[in-house]
């Protein structure tokens, strides 16, 4: 693929929801040299679902999906519900793991970071628990749905995880990060607009972008400190490694 864009998947025609995207289409190696493909209908990436309409709903419901999982503070949580824990929905299970945000946590009040990288490279030192309890959520048959509030800082590094961990190339795995901007330019900014008029000065502009550079750095520190996805998430965050088999085997396809 020399010269070429890498693949970056495009969000589900949602409604309520612009950044729904699965993470199909991937193409991976094994550590045997075998390529493939990952496959769709087995994770699902997201920004909030707080607008998602009932056909938004239905919609989801046909594509599988089975199970959600809310990584946003309960400080979030409290201003902006999610609506599977608001109105539980039959066969889809909701699960709230609030994952380690100096940011959305203190509402943008505490020590701003110098950059997303920082706060990435946080979340894979100091929340490794909060990581593997994601994994033992995202196990079972069905699609399974995670989300932050934009679906870029949270979501993004599970999202890391998950295609590294199925072999995916890291050009790949940027490439899926980057492109949240696309899709979520004018949320993002209408965030930053916000957030600037609650500290009464502009934001950093960096914490409301997706930059590939961010991916890149916490990609070169999860290598040089933990070596591949699997390492990590096996010898640093504890998960069971027939876990990490089985959720390398559905997004590659050989569990649905």
């Amino acid at each position: 693929m020399a010269g070429d864009k890498p693949f970056a998947s495009i969000p589900l025609p949602l409604k309520g929801a612009h950044n729904v995207r699965d993470l199909g289409g991937y193409p991976y190696t094994r550590q045997a040299g075998e390529c493939g493909t990952t496959a769709f209908g087995a994770f699902l990436r997201s920004g909030t679902l707080g607008r998602l309409t009932l056909g938004d709903r239905e919609a989801l419901r046909c594509y599988g999906l089975r199970r959600v999982i809310d990584l946003r503070s309960n400080f979030e949580l409290k201003h902006w519900p999610d609506p599977y824990a608001k109105r539980p929905e039959e066969g889809v299970f909701y699960t709230h793991i609030p994952m380690l945000d100096q940011l959305n946590s203190s509402g943008f009040r505490g020590a701003l970071p110098a950059c997303m990288f920082d706060v990435y490279q946080s979340l894979l030192d100091n929340d490794a628990s909060s990581i593997r309890s994601v994994m033992e959520a995202l196990d079972g048959p069905g699609c399974s749905l995670f989300h932050c509030r934009a679906g870029k800082d949270r979501t993004g590094v599970i999202a890391m995880l998950l295609l590294g961990l199925a072999g995916v190339d890291d050009e790949f795995i940027v490439a899926d990060y980057r492109v949240t901007q696309d899709y979520m330019g004018r949320g993002l900014r209408a965030q930053r607009a916000g957030v600037s008029i609650l500290l009464l000065k502009k934001a950093p502009r960096c914490l409301f972008e997706s930059a590939p550079v961010e991916m890149e750095r916490t990609l070169e520190h999860l290598h040089a400190r933990y070596g591949t996805a699997r390492e990590y998430l096996k010898d640093y965050a504890g998960c069971d490694p027939a876990l990490l088999d089985r959720l390398t085997a559905k997004l590659r396809g050989e569990g649905l």
